[in-house]
């Protein structure tokens, strides 16, 4: 059989292959998904939220696997509720029609060599640039944002308003906490209330239990009632989740803390403190949730200059994304700047927007 007589595939012909082969492709694909194993995204009683594959599961005890944290054991009771992740299943390509074959290149006049035809390269996009890196800080996040307001008008006119928001990111072993709170009002027309306020703190969990923590709190504000200008803080330290079941959570830290004060009236002034924090989370029900901070601050210098923080907020939604929160917060200093007390008590009742 000379080469002639050979019959070659037409390009509709290669276009049937091509298509079959791509729907072979996607079946296997779907296939291999169907049998991969669940994701899931599980909520803790605490707040905190993990993601991952879904290894095993008994009576009690429900285990997770994550690429950078493992295998993690979580206790049926700390779960407040899961939900399932569906994989996504690749959709079946599209197969373009086979390219008509390429004609063959003239030649040039003149007995030259042939002229060339050149195709645009394809250029690869590197990965950072698709932005994957960027989705765990852009997802995972939930928080508040409340409105207050204190109006009176008669022998005494008083208008004081109030600004809190609270955002939580959580990404495997890292929960950030932002809170950033103002007021600000006016007595018979003289300034009552001018300050403002904001926390960033960082926890990392170590250990299989998820109960020890290091953390990093950066704080930065200004109260201009008491006369405080501007104060700067930079703490760290270590946490222990001390009880951590069902409705009810409780835990230490213990560790420094640098401040500065910038004041209106007086020389400005540094510290460095200990730092020994305490916080209580109770859910009573569903709806209902208290939460409890106290921390105090002793000058490692001098233990008769400290300072101590108590805070108390009780929420409940009015409805799915609105609740209303009582806020108590009390802060003590023993030196405060001149002709300022010591003891300042602050409490607010605010509206929130839940996200």
């Amino acid at each position: 059989m000379n080469r002639h007589s050979q019959k070659t595939r037409s390009p509709e012909a290669r276009g049937f292959a091509a298509r079959l082969a791509s729907g072979c492709l996607w079946w296997i694909l779907a296939a291999c998904h169907a049998f991969a194993a669940p994701v899931v995204v599980v909520h803790l009683r605490n707040g905190d939220r993990i993601t991952g594959e879904l290894v095993r599961e008994t009576d009690e005890l429900l285990v997770l696997k994550s690429v950078f944290a493992g295998k993690i054991p979580i206790q049926k009771p700390e779960i407040l509720r899961r939900e399932s992740v569906a994989p996504a299943v690749p959709k079946p390509a599209r197969t373009a029609a086979a390219p008509a074959p390429r004609p063959a290149p003239t030649p040039v006049p003149g007995g030259g060599p042939l002229a060339k035809t050149n195709a645009p390269a394809l250029v690869a996009v590197p990965g950072f640039l698709d932005g994957a890196w960027l989705r765990p800080f852009a997802t995972n996040w939930h928080g508040n944002v409340g409105l207050g307001m204190n109006l009176g008008f008669g022998t005494t006119d008083r208008q004081t308003f109030f600004a809190n928001a609270n955002a939580i990111h959580t990404w495997q072993r890292v929960i950030n906490n932002i809170s950033y709170n103002a007021a600000y009002g006016f007595v018979n027309q003289i300034e009552a209330a001018n300050r403002m306020d904001g926390v960033l703190k960082t926890d990392v969990y170590v250990g299989p239990q998820r109960r020890l923590y290091a953390y990093n709190q950066v704080l930065g504000g200004y109260d201009e009632i008491r006369l405080i200008r501007m104060r700067w803080e930079e703490g760290v330290g270590m946490g222990y989740r001390v009880y951590d079941h069902n409705h009810l959570a409780i835990s230490g830290e213990l560790g420094g803390q640098y401040q500065q004060f910038a004041y209106t009236s007086q020389p400005d002034r540094s510290i460095w403190s200990a730092r020994i924090g305490e916080t209580l989370v109770w859910k009573p029900s569903d709806k209902f949730a208290i939460t409890q901070r106290m921390h105090f601050l002793p000058n490692v210098t001098d233990l008769s200059d400290y300072r101590a923080r108590f805070e108390l907020i009780a929420s409940y939604p009015l409805f799915k994304k609105i609740t209303v929160s009582f806020n108590v917060t009390d802060e003590y200093e023993s030196r405060p700047a001149n002709h300022v007390d010591s003891n300042d008590l602050q409490i607010t009742t605010n509206v929130n927007i839940v996200f």
